[in-house]
């Protein structure tokens, strides 16, 4: 039988683990090395935990786990988060265990390093095999919707005009970010590094953003149907801790432009939002599966990321949106 070995990934490896992504996952234009390393390399919260089997010289396997960092408010902790993201196994290398033996040892390693947990947003196919794994279905992850039908009659230039300095304005404000969840303890450790890298910088998707009355930051991506064109919140924060009043002015910009606004619940609370010639009504719906595998989290800490009736994990979509 032929020796699997596993191994941590090396810089050098990047060319033929893409094109192990691209002979087992499909083509696609995001498959690029440099893309692979603006994911994996560049993301300032740290570079992943990418492991590799191979046999003999042969790279036949991939498991790559993104770094993701959270802070934990009431204690000023810390906590290092992983995110189960790219996989593959070569096709003429399938049934072998080697995807039991990457995740195996991915664990045994990020476990010794000290990672606190691992969280990621498996789709309907790949869920199964984390759960069988000892992943846990942590929640489905509920969206809010701002449905306004009214939405033609509003003016449409605001939002170019605020967008325009957004970035120069972030970087001579030497701004502080923080949260929109007012009750949440932890919250994704969010700087103007982390913004430029995840959502200017990407090229992987294109996002639009801007800063509303100085004081709160948008970030959002259209999703296109052959219907409507949904206007998907990713990320909010606040540029002043005081200013949570602003974010129901920032996102009445956007429903007076678009007929759906998604978001992460708990951003807004009113049920409705309106003015002359504008009425945006908040629905609910369960977005996708979110897993978590705890890796060295004290129990009672695990169990509270698990509770989806406490307000104590704070995350936009953005912190659990594929990419």
């Amino acid at each position: 039988m032929e020796q699997i070995n596993i191994r941590e990934a090396k810089k050098s490896d990047s060319a033929e683990i893409v094109e192990l992504l691209k002979i087992a996952l499909g083509e696609g234009t995001e498959k690029s090395v440099a893309n692979w390393h603006w994911k994996h390399y560049d993301n300032p919260f740290g570079k992943s935990k990418i492991y590799v089997a191979t046999i003999g010289p042969e790279i036949v396997g991939v498991r790559a786990f993104m770094q993701w960092k959270w802070l934990e408010k009431s204690t000023g902790k810390e906590l290092r988060a992983l995110r189960a993201v790219d996989t593959a196994v070569s096709p003429d290398h399938q049934r072998k265990g080697i995807f039991l033996t990457l995740t195996n040892h991915a664990l045994e390693m990020v476990r010794e390093e000290n990672f606190d947990f691992i969280f990621n947003t498996p789709n309907a196919k790949s869920i199964g095999g984390y759960l069988k794994l000892g992943w846990v279905l942590n929640r489905r992850i509920p969206v809010n919707l701002l449905v306004n039908p009214l939405f033609w009659f509003s003016s449409k230039k605001k939002i170019e005009k605020l967008a325009e300095g957004t970035v120069p304005f972030l970087e001579t404000k030497n701004s502080k970010f923080h949260s929109p969840f007012s009750k949440s303890d932890i919250e994704c450790a969010f700087s103007i590094d982390y913004f430029k890298w995840r959502y200017v910088d990407n090229p992987l998707a294109t996002y639009k953003y801007f800063q509303c009355n100085d004081s709160v930051l948008v970030v959002y991506r259209l999703k296109v149907t052959k219907k409507i064109t949904e206007c998907r919140v990713v990320d909010i924060q606040l540029l002043d801790p005081n200013a949570h009043s602003q974010i129901k002015k920032a996102l009445t910009l956007l429903s007076k432009r678009y007929l759906v606004v998604s978001m992460a619940d708990g951003i807004v609370k009113a049920t409705l939002l309106s003015s002359p010639f504008f009425v945006a009504l908040r629905l609910q719906k369960k977005g996708p599966n979110m897993v978590t595998k705890n890796v060295n989290l004290p129990e009672s800490k695990y169990q509270d990321l698990l509770n989806t009736r406490s307000p104590y994990w704070g995350f936009n979509l953005g912190d659990m949106e594929l990419f």
